[in-house]
């Protein structure tokens, strides 16, 4: 009887159990280097974080090695860039300067099939190079930059933002004050240009992130190519809490202009009592706690609860307090009593 034969073909290779067990048990330059030349993603993925993780700068060129072994193949041989990605991560933990390398990534692009199409499931690792070609140093990379800004996947225009704040800072300031301008189909992108804004050394961006503060009225705002009441209610969400974050006195007293601009309050208008609540400055906490003693009920009430992370720290419960005595109102005490209960044990405040 003939025996059946298998037919031939390309067969992708099985997991590596063995040498992933080895690589968590603890593994030398040696180890990595043999898992990085394995024709399976996840032992390179594995190998790759771990060379980043313990700064084995000796595995650089075997990193790009791979990396480029594996963007030539198709997406079956490093599903979702799992493997590329973490490559592309170590390099970057690793400070490499090989701007070249760095370009070949932002440009990758890996089509993998879903139901009804396919993606593109790149975008995460062109981000990690666009960190790593602006960390090179190299003089031409913001112009790179630049054209991610304009790629199909939020992630990567992300990650662009994030890489062109690490450039030179008044260029960068430039690139993304143009595209705050210009908006994005994702107002997440915009928000990440109002984070790096306010992060970079460069005088004005508290006045200029506050524009997006107030939602104009009427349909639609004209802010940006892709203006929409809906989207100018994100971004000025978005605007605050990136002023917020940044923690800076002229952004604070930016929130409390605007705050202070409009007789009649809308619940939008509560990110602005949030967002100074997260800036934890001086000035913000006296604000805050002066709306508390005179505010109406209700504006009195979202600043309790706006501060309600802080519940650890007794100074600032004893002052919310103190100025809730003078107002009467059982209702905001036990609102305070219930939400800061245990601030009297001594215990540190949160930082």
């Amino acid at each position: 009887m003939q025996s059946q034969t298998r037919p031939r073909g390309r067969r992708r290779a099985a997991a590596p159990a063995p040498l992933l067990q080895a690589l968590d048990d603890g593994a030398d330059a040696a180890l990595l280097r043999e898992a990085l030349a394995h024709d399976h993603y996840r032992a390179v993925a594995r190998a790759a974080e771990l060379a980043g993780d313990g700064l084995h700068y000796d595995l650089e060129a075997a990193l790009m090695d791979a990396f480029r072994r594996l963007a030539a193949r198709d997406h079956k041989h490093d599903p979702g860039c799992m493997a590329k990605g973490a490559i592309a991560r170590a390099l970057v933990a690793l400070d490499c300067l090989q701007a070249g390398f760095y370009r070949e990534g932002i440009v990758l692009r890996q089509r993998e099939p879903v139901w009804g199409g396919s993606v593109d499931t790149a975008a995460d690792l062109r981000a990690s190079c666009a960190m790593g070609l602006a960390a090179a140093g190299d003089g031409a990379a913001l112009l790179d930059l630049v054209d991610l800004l304009a790629d199909p996947e939020h992630r990567a225009r992300i990650g662009a933002v994030r890489a062109i704040g690490c450039t030179q800072p008044l260029a960068a300031a430039a690139v993304l004050r143009t595209k705050a301008l210009l908006g994005d189909p994702e107002s997440e992108v915009i928000g990440e240009c109002f984070r790096t804004l306010l992060a970079l050394p460069t005088d004005g961006a508290p006045a200029f992130v506050a524009r997006w503060l107030r939602v104009p009225p009427g349909p639609g705002s004209g802010r940006g190519l892709h203006g929409s009441s809906g989207a100018d209610e994100e971004l000025a969400e978005l605007a605050a809490l990136a002023l917020g974050e940044s923690r800076q006195e002229a952004a604070v007293a930016l929130l409390r202009r605007h705050w202070e601009a409009e007789p009649l309050r809308r619940p939008s208008d509560r990110v602005l009592l949030r967002a100074a609540a997260m800036a934890r400055l001086p000035a913000a906490f006296d604000w805050l706690l002066g709306l508390v003693a005179v505010a109406d009920r209700t504006t009195a009430t979202w600043v309790i609860e706006e501060l309600a992370p802080y519940c650890h720290n007794p100074r600032l419960a004893d002052d919310l307090r103190a100025r809730l005595a003078t107002r009467g109102d059982p209702d905001l005490l036990a609102a305070v009593a219930a939400r800061f209960e245990g601030s009297e044990d001594g215990r540190e405040p949160t930082p």
